[in-house]
């Protein structure tokens, strides 16, 4: 995969992120944003590890 390639990949997946966001904030008392921020405080695995990952 091409550095262009990847950028495209890691815009979409970034476009896609804020409209999952922005349909979860209809409705509810929190805004995309803060959603958005919520999501990014999650723990990430690191996904060369095959063990799950903690609760």
């Amino acid at each position: 995969m091409s550095d262009a390639e990847l950028e495209a990949f890691e815009e979409a997946v970034g476009n896609l992120g804020d409209r999952v966001s922005e349909f979860f904030a209809e409705g509810s008392d929190l805004s995309a944003e803060e959603i958005n921020d919520d999501v990014e405080d999650l723990p990430m695995p690191d996904p060369l590890d095959d063990r799950a990952a903690d609760k």
